[in-house]
């Protein structure tokens, strides 16, 4: 009897979904990735956000106040994204300059490489004037 009780109560601390990945570890295979173009964009890693995990850096634009961001979803089903945002620019064009990759995760070094050349492009463009 007492080994049922057992048996009975770790069922009911076990979730009711097995094929959900735990928020905490959700990016521990591609951290590594992630953690290689932070440090070749001498930026730094934010790992949280609003309390959940999240992937992201930022890399600067022109002078004075330009900046971008890069973000990285965590992986689901073989599938990882990566976003390259204006977070802010100096010619009010931020809601123009965004773009999206989803892949599967092996090509996560290749999406943040078109990610950074991505912002590279979008910091030495022509500013528009302002109005």
């Amino acid at each position: 009897p007492i080994l049922i009780l057992i048996v009975a109560t770790l069922a009911s601390c076990q979730s009711p979904r097995m094929d959900h990945a735990d928020p905490m570890t959700a990016y521990n295979e591609v951290d590594d990735v992630i953690a290689a173009w932070v440090k070749s964009c001498g930026s730094t890693l934010f790992t949280e956000w609003a309390g959940k995990p999240a992937r992201y850096f930022h890399m600067p634009g022109a002078a004075p106040f330009e900046c971008f961001q890069i973000s990285v979803s965590p992986p689901a089903k073989g599938i990882i994204g990566v976003v390259a945002r204006a977070i802010d620019t100096n010619d009010d064009t931020e809601m123009e300059l965004e773009k999206t990759w989803d892949a599967p995760v092996a090509e996560l070094n290749t999406m943040l490489a078109s990610a950074t050349e991505t912002i590279q492009q979008w910091a030495t463009r022509s500013q528009k004037s302002a109005s």
